[in-house]
């Protein structure tokens, strides 16, 4: 007989594999040790199992993560034009245990930090290669701009989580993004980021200026399914889309998906424009922002079809503003459709982001209008060139002398 509450814990298990095996370590090691303690013959062999799998799931999990964020930070320098509210971005990405929304085990903490080298202390991840050799891999970050980054991680309740079969309680990161978000507004007013290192050193870091807010995913997350947005400062994207994503442009269209709930609405109302439908997106309108010389060619390659794509709803406007920040970066526009397939056909939980029929269907007629604009950018470029090598080859006339006026 079917049983909707089996049925979703059994789907559950299956859309967050990490989640179920890091959980059945814990209890792995509970149970030998217990048996152990028994004299069960085989307890002691089974012991010696490393776990290696757990970690390696641990250590996949991380990896997506950083590609994540680094991403992030790509997206709100790209679409800078586009963002109500601008400020500077640190040019690295700091991670900790503490950054996990989902609160873990003591065991399953231990894989992490064995699989990642991870622990309480804010290490950096990732740093942009303009980014000073004082700020490299691996380091460990005490304080920015004097302010010390915190120790342990807070406690949040998401009463909502109960309804969607995930933890009530999750780990609250709030306090180191208090720590950035000061810090980000004191570049803006043209004071330098300083990061304190475990040493005691102190390195300067040059930002970019970018859109404010951040876009954030965790590789465990007590509500992995859900997005969840705090006014313009910050937005969550579902952890499940994050684990399933698996190119950069992929992550970067993830990325660019939430940034649009912090984009301009002004800039927006540039990119959208009534032609008898009542809520249109104008194909090629945020490359005109952000990619000098490219509106040159959206009247000849739109000279064959309607500019103006019908869209349903404000996420059907994400995704297509996506496609177009992924582009101009120089990606592939249909990344979020081939990551939407994917998720689709594994019936994943993945709030907002899953695109309906009517979405993918425009998302991807738009798609295939961005490539065509990159094509005829592509061949513009190509005749430019060769005709700069014409006029290089071409022999210099001698310069002919001017008569003597007497």
């Amino acid at each position: 007989m079917y049983c909707p509450r089996s049925a979703h814990r059994q789907q559950t298990a299956r859309l967050q594999p990490a989640k179920r095996l890091l959980t059945g370590a814990g209890l792995a090691l509970g149970l030998l040790s217990a048996l152990g303690a028994l004299g069960v013959p085989g307890a002691a062999h089974a012991q010696s199992y490393d776990f290696a799998f757990e970690r390696e799931l641990s250590r996949t999990g991380f990896q997506q993560e950083v590609q994540f964020r680094t991403a992030a930070i790509h997206v709100v320098w790209a679409a800078e034009l586009l963002c109500d509210q601008t400020t500077q971005i640190e040019p690295f990405v700091l991670l900790s245990l503490q950054a996990l929304r989902q609160r873990l085990s003591d065991e399953q903490r231990s894989l992490f930090t064995q699989a990642t080298g991870m622990d309480e202390r804010w290490r950096v991840v990732w740093v942009d290669e303009a980014a000073p050799e004082a700020s490299r891999m691996g380091m460990v970050v005490r304080s920015v701009n004097g302010r010390e980054l915190p120790g342990s991680s807070g406690t949040k309740f998401q009463f909502g989580a109960l309804f969607r079969g995930g933890s009530a309680l999750a780990n609250d990161d709030q306090a180191f993004w208090d720590v950035m978000l000061k810090a980000r507004a004191e570049a803006e007013e043209g004071k330098p980021m300083r990061l304190t290192l475990e040493d005691g050193s102190t390195h300067e870091v040059e930002t970019q200026t970018g859109c404010a807010g951040s876009v954030t995913a965790s590789s465990f997350d007590a509500d992995p399914d859900a997005v969840w947005r705090q006014g313009n400062l910050r937005a969550k994207i579902p952890a499940n889309a994050m684990l399933e994503a698996r190119t950069r442009d992929e992550f970067r269209w993830l990325a660019a998906f939430g940034t649009y709930f912090q984009a301009s609405q002004s800039a927006i109302e540039k990119a959208q424009q009534a032609q008898g439908v009542s809520n249109g997106f104008v194909v090629g309108k945020i490359l005109t922002m952000t990619l000098p010389g490219v509106g040159m060619l959206l009247s000849a390659v739109e000279a064959q079809a309607e500019k103006t794509l019908a869209v349903d709803s404000i996420v059907g406007n994400a995704d297509l503003f996506a496609n177009e920040v992924v582009a101009s970066l120089g990606g592939d526009p249909a990344a979020g459709l081939r990551l939407n397939e994917r998720m689709l056909a594994k019936e994943m939980k993945v709030e907002a982001v899953l695109m309906t029929d009517f979405r993918r269907s425009t998302a991807a007629e738009h798609a295939r209008r961005i490539k065509a604009i990159q094509a005829a950018q592509l061949e513009q470029e190509r005749r430019d060139a060769l005709a700069q090598e014409e006029a290089q080859r071409q022999p210099l006339r001698p310069l002919q002398m001017m008569p003597t006026v007497r």
